[in-house]
C-alpha cells in the first residue's frame, strides 16, 4: 500500500453509495461562492440589477412558444415571417422512441452530437410529446444554479432545459450535489434534459490522459456520469430518416434539404445553412469584400475554443480581430468599416443562422464553426488578450481549454491567475500545467505537497489521494525516473483494484500507465506483455472503440517498435490513426501524434528518406495546430535524426542545433529530451568528422 500510515478502508459498500457524488462534494462550497460572484459580475456587465436576471424562464412545456429561445437553429423563412414559420417541419429521427422512454423515466437525459445534428430540435419535440404538462425551466449560462435547484426542488413535475450542457460544467457550474437537489424527493418526476456537442462531451473522457485529477473537471465528469449512456445523434441522417424528410409535403424546405444531403451533409445541417455560412466566411477574406467581418468571426470562434462560452463584448471582439486581419494582409485586403463588418457577420443566410449570433452582453460564434477541422492554432496574442480582459473565474475555464488544445504555457498562466485568487482546485491544476509545460520535477514537488494535504484530510484510501499518486508517477517518468513511476503505479493499481475493482477505468489507467513506463525504462518486451494483458480488460470494460482503448493500442505499437517489431507496430499504428481521424478529425493533436508515430516506425523499418517526408508533412500541421510544443519538438528531433540516417548529415545537424535551442528554452537544458537531442547531435557530428577524414 502507498504511504506509511493508512486509515481504515471505506469498503465497497460505502464507495458504491457515494461514488457518483464524490468529486462534487469537495468543491460545492467553493463553486457556490464562485457562482454568486459570476452572477453579480454579469449583472453589472449587462446593466441589469433585477434579481430576475439570474433566474431561469419558467412555463408549462405545452405553452412554450419560441423554440429559438431554447437554442434551436432557425431555418430560412417560408410563407409568413413568424417564429413558427422559422421552425421547419419536424422529421422523426430513428432514436425518437428511445428518447421518449428516457424522458418518461426521468433523471438526467443527455443527447450528444455534432453541431446542427438536430439535438435541440429532437429534445424539444420529445419534451412536448412526453412531458406536455410539466413545468419547464429554461436555463441559461449565468443563471443562479443554487437558486434554480432550490426552486425546482419544490416543483412536483418539471423539466430543466440545458442547451450546450458543457457551459454549465465549468467553474461555478453544476455539481452532483446540485443535480441531486433538483432530482430528489418522493412522488416527483424531474428531468434534466441536456444537449452537448460531441467534442465537448468526449473531452471529459479524453482529458484523463492529461490529468487524472482536478476536482473542477472531475465534478463535471461525475455530473455526466449521472446520466445513462448518452443518446448519440448523428449529423448524417440514416436512409430511413432521409426518406421521411423527402416525404415532408408540408414543408418544401425539408424536402429540398433531404435531396441535397448526398452523404455529405445532414438535413438539419442544411436547414440551418451551416455549409453556406462556412463558404461565406471563407470567401469573405477576398480583398474588398468582408475581410474585417471575417476577422471578427475568427476572433469569436477562437473565444469559444479558448473556453469563453459567454457572449463576447463588441469592444473585445474589435480588439482581438486586428491580429486575424493583419495575418491575412491587413490594409491590403481593403477592409470594410467596423459597422459594416458587424452588419455582415450578424446577417442571417437565407433568413436562417448567422456567423455571429447577437446575445445579451455581446456575440457568440455560430457553434457550427467551432469544430471545423481546418481551424488553425489559436494565436498567442489572443490567449494573452483574453486572460488580461476576463475574470479569474473565466481564467480557469481558459486554462482547461488550453489543456485540451495542448497549450501548456497558456494553461500555466491561466491557472496561475486562478491560484492567486484562491479559486477551488487551481493549485492542483497549476501543478499539472507545470508538468505539461516541460517542468515535471517541479510538478512532482508541488503534487507531493498537495498529497500530504489530501492524506491528512481524506486518508490514504480516498480516490483523489490515489489520483494524486498517479499524477506523481506520470511526472516522475517525465522527469526521467520511470523506475520510480512504475513502483508507484504498481501500488496504485493494487489499491484501486481493492477499492474500485479490477475493471474500473482508474484501475485500468494505472495498469496501462505502468506498461507505458516499463517501455520508457527500457524493458520493451515486458511492456508489450503488460499491454497484451490490460487491453482485453479495457476492451471489455470500456468497449473496443473507446478512445482510451485506441490510445493504449498506440502505446502498445510504440513499445512494439522499440522491441524491434517495427513492421507489426507500423500496421497497428495505421489502424490507430484511421480510428483517431474518424473519431476526432485530421487536425486533432492525437491524430497528428499517430502520424508522427507512423513516420518514426517507417524510419525504423529501414526507410529513412520516406520517414523524412512523412515527418516534414506532419510537422507543418503540428506547428499550425500546436505552435511551439513538446510534440513539435519531438518531431523536429526525429526529423534531424532521420535526415542524418538518410545521408543528409549537414542538414540533420542544423535541424538538431535548432531543436536543442528550443528544447532548452521550453523544457530546460537538463531535461531528458534536450539531453537526448544533444546525444543525437554528437553522433551526427562524429559521422560528419568521419566522412571528412575519409575525403
Amino acid at each position: 500500500m502507498l504511504g506509511a500510515a493508512w486509515l481504515p478502508s471505506w469498503g465497497a459498500a460505502m464507495l458504491a453509495a457515494s461514488g457518483a457524488a464524490l468529486a462534487g462534494v469537495f468543491t460545492a462550497d467553493a463553486q457556490r461562492a464562485i457562482s454568486e460572484r459570476r452572477l453579480a459580475r454579469e449583472r453589472r456587465v449587462n446593466g441589469v440589477d433585477s434579481a430576475l436576471s439570474g433566474r431561469a424562464e419558467r412555463c408549462v412545456v405545452g405553452e412554450l412558444r419560441d423554440p429559438m429561445a431554447l437554442g434551436i437553429h432557425p431555418a430560412a423563412p417560408h410563407g409568413a415571417s413568424s417564429p413558427s414559420d422559422r421552425l421547419p417541419q419536424f422529421v422523426r429521427r430513428d432514436c425518437f422512441p428511445a428518447l421518449l422512454d428516457r424522458l418518461r423515466l426521468g433523471g438526467l437525459v443527455l443527447i450528444v452530437g455534432e453541431s446542427t445534428a438536430g439535438k435541440s430540435r429532437l429534445a424539444y419535440e420529445a419534451m412536448r410529446a412526453a412531458l406536455p404538462d410539466h413545468e419547464a425551466f429554461v436555463v441559461k449560462p449565468g443563471h443562479d444554479l443554487q437558486a434554480l435547484a432550490a426552486e425546482a426542488a419544490n416543483v412536483r413535475r418539471c423539466v430543466l432545459w440545458f442547451d450546450e450542457f458543457d457551459q454549465f460544467l465549468g467553474v461555478g457550474g453544476l455539481t452532483t450535489d446540485l443535480v441531486w437537489t433538483m432530482l430528489d424527493g418522493a412522488d416527483r418526476h424531474v428531468v434534466l434534459l441536456a444537449s452537448m456537442r460531441s467534442k465537448e462531451y468526449d473531452r471529459y473522457g479524453a482529458r484523463q490522459r492529461e490529468v487524472t485529477d482536478a476536482a473542477t473537471w472531475r465534478s463535471g465528469r461525475e455530473v455526466l456520469l449521472m446520466a445513462a449512456e448518452p443518446l448519440r445523434l448523428e449529423r448524417l441522417w440514416t436512409p430511413a430518416e432521409v426518406a421521411r424528410a423527402r416525404s415532408a409535403a408540408a414543408d418544401p424546405r425539408v424536402a429540398r434539404a433531404a435531396r441535397g444531403t448526398a452523404n455529405r451533409f445532414g438535413v438539419a445541417e442544411l436547414l440551418a445553412a451551416g455549409p453556406e455560412l462556412v463558404n461565406d466566411w471563407r470567401h469573405a477574406w477576398q480583398p474588398g469584400t468582408h475581410p474585417r467581418g471575417a476577422a471578427l468571426v475568427s476572433a469569436a470562434i477562437d473565444c469559444r475554443r479558448m473556453g469563453l462560452h459567454r457572449p463576447v463584448s463588441r469592444d473585445l471582439l474589435v480588439e482581438l480581430h486586428t491580429h486575424y486581419l493583419a495575418e491575412r494582409g491587413g490594409l491590403t485586403l481593403r477592409p470594410e468599416p467596423v459597422e459594416a463588418a458587424f452588419a455582415w457577420a450578424t446577417s442571417a443566410v437565407q433568413g436562417a443562422s448567422s456567423l455571429l449570433v447577437p446575445q445579451t452582453g455581446g456575440y457568440l460564434a455560430f457553434d457550427y464553426l467551432i469544430d471545423l477541422p481546418e481551424l488553425a492554432s489559436v494565436p498567442e496574442s489572443s490567449w494573452q488578450t483574453l486572460l488580461e480582459r476576463t475574470s479569474p473565474e473565466d481564467s480557469v475555464d481558459i486554462g482547461w481549454a488550453a489543456v485540451d488544445l495542448m497549450r501548456p504555457l497558456v494553461a500555466l498562466r491561466a491557472f496561475d491567475v486562478g491560484r492567486r485568487h484562491g479559486l477551488a482546485d487551481a493549485d492542483y491544476a497549476h501543478a499539472i500545467a507545470l508538468g505539461n509545460a516541460g517542468r515535471p520535477a517541479e510538478a512532482v514537488q508541488r503534487l507531493r505537497a498537495l498529497l500530504q494535504e489530501r492524506r491528512a484530510v481524506w486518508g490514504d484510501d480516498h480516490p483523489l489521494t490515489l489520483n494524486t499518486w498517479h499524477d506523481i508517477a506520470r511526472y516522475l517518468a517525465e522527469a526521467g525516473h520511470p523506475g520510480q513511476a512504475i513502483d508507484v503505479l504498481i501500488r496504485v493499481a493494487g489499491d484501486r483494484t481493492r477499492l474500485l475493482g479490477p475493471r474500473h477505468e482508474q484501475t485500468l489507467a494505472a495498469r496501462s500507465g505502468r506498461a507505458r513506463f516499463t517501455s520508457e525504462a527500457g524493458d520493451h518486451d515486458d511492456a508489450v506483455h503488460q499491454f497484451h494483458e490490460v487491453l482485453p480488460d479495457m476492451e471489455e470494460a470500456l468497449g473496443p472503440q473507446h478512445l482510451e482503448v485506441w490510445l493504449t493500442r498506440q502505446d502498445l505499437a510504440r513499445a512494439l517498435g522499440r522491441a524491434g517489431r517495427a513492421a507489426e507496430a507500423l500496421a497497428l499504428t495505421r489502424r490507430v490513426h484511421a480510428a483517431l481521424v474518424e473519431a476526432l478529425g485530421t487536425a486533432h493533436p492525437w491524430a497528428l501524434s499517430s502520424r508522427y508515430e507512423e513516420a518514426v516506425l517507417t524510419g525504423r523499418t529501414g526507410r529513412p528518406a520516406e520517414a523524412v517526408e512523412l515527418l516534414r508533412a506532419v510537422l507543418v500541421d503540428q506547428q499550425r495546430v500546436l505552435g511551439l510544443h513538446s510534440r513539435t519538438l519531438s518531431t523536429r528531433h526525429q526529423l534531424g535524426r532521420f535526415l542524418a540516417s538518410a545521408g543528409h548529415l549537414t542538414e540533420g545537424l542544423s535541424v538538431l542545433d535548432e531543436v536543442i535551442a528550443d528544447q532548452s528554452s521550453f523544457h530546460g537544458s537538463d531535461h531528458p529530451r534536450a539531453l537526448a537531442s544533444c546525444r543525437e547531435r554528437a553522433h551526427v557530428r562524429a559521422a560528419l568528422a568521419e566522412r571528412s577524414n575519409e575525403q
